[in-house]
């Protein structure tokens, strides 16, 4: 009973001790130490976030380390402050934004339309692509034109010529798609008719509510359309950020992140190839070499959206590229998102 009444009372003192440091103000150091500590900065980080928060006008700093809004102000006056006093590629301060931006990528992540799935091919929407695999004939790929109660309707599959005799009406299929800000979903059905609806060839599947979530995402993207260079490389080891002097195949970035790029290209690419994209953003130039894991080709347009997947950039390159996911980079907005010329691109 009494050890009971001595924990009471010390929770009380604790309680009253910051009430007392609160005063009028939002801000209570106590709060702001103890929520640091615990997402992982040490005391001179917390103190040094503290300080930034302050300079970026947020008027509690706690809150730069539970909102994104918050902690985006204090990591877009850090890149500011760094860039002014040339630090960029010092280590000590590549290191700190990394730390800054691996917790910025967590809170990205603990918000709920992140974590909430679902369970039923009912809730896929027009325009979402799709792979469709039917085993021994090979993978196509698609774009879910409407969805219904009893099933979706889906653009004729596109891909590897089908054998004499194969028929899609009847098939059993496995459908693969992305959900955005999601993750990876299949699931396995049956196409119920192949018809033409306006003189369009499509497909209907039947509905599944036994979806399997896949790989979840791993890191933000920002959709762009910003012209670039792609490069072919015989090995990612080496120089695989070190820009190139001279111009390669023009293409245009669809979307970029920590973890790969989308490239469009003119023609046809096979997966497996060895790539680097380069580009600018504002006055950052972007470098990044991976193998192409995926590859959409649009017959009418001849042009293919090559999915690139990075080797892991190094922590400088990193943080470049997530100043921009993020839109937290020290230039403005309109010059760090430039749209495309009018100049043609081809393989």
């Amino acid at each position: 009973m009494v050890n009971l009444l001595l924990i009471v009372v010390v929770l009380l003192l604790f309680v009253t001790l910051t009430l007392l440091l609160r005063g009028d103000r939002r801000f209570s150091p106590l709060e702001y130490y103890a929520r640091g500590k615990e997402v992982g900065f040490t005391f001179t980080e917390a103190r040094a976030v503290m300080e930034m928060c302050r300079i970026a006008g947020v008027p509690d700093p706690t809150a730069a380390l539970w909102s994104i809004r918050e902690l985006d102000a204090c990591i877009k006056a850090f890149a500011k402050k760094y860039r002014a006093e040339g630090k960029e590629r010092d280590r000590g301060a590549i290191a700190f934004m990394e730390k800054l931006y691996e917790f910025r990528k967590r809170l990205e992540f603990e918000q709920p339309k992140y974590r909430a799935g679902i369970t039923s091919s009912r809730f896929i929407r027009a325009n979402q692509r799709i792979r469709v695999l039917v085993e021994g004939v090979g993978v196509y790929s698609s774009t879910v034109i409407d969805s219904n109660e009893r099933y979706l309707v889906v653009s004729y599959p596109v891909g590897a010529r089908v054998p004499p005799g194969f028929q899609w009406k009847g098939a059993r299929v496995s459908v693969y798609f992305w959900r955005q800000e999601d993750a990876g979903y299949v699931f396995d059905t049956y196409v119920l008719e192949d018809l033409r609806i306006r003189d369009i060839p499509v497909l209907q599947l039947g509905h599944s509510e036994s979806l399997l979530r896949t790989q979840k995402r791993r890191s933000l993207r920002v959709r762009s359309r910003m012209p670039a260079y792609l490069y072919l490389l015989k090995r990612l080891e080496g120089a695989y950020e070190k820009p190139e002097r001279v111009p390669g195949l023009k293409c245009v970035v669809q979307d970029l992140s920590e973890d790969g790029v989308s490239v469009l290209i003119g023609g046809k690419a096979r997966i497996g190839l060895l790539v680097k994209a380069q580009f600018y953003i504002g006055d950052d130039q972007i470098v990044v070499s991976g193998t192409v894991k995926g590859s959409e080709y649009d017959v009418e347009k001849n042009q293919s959206l090559l999915h690139v997947e990075a080797m892991t950039p190094s922590p400088r390159m990193r943080n470049v590229i997530r100043s921009h996911v993020y839109n937290v980079g020290p230039g403005d907005p309109e010059r760090r998102a430039p749209e495309l010329d009018d100049r043609p691109f081809s393989v």
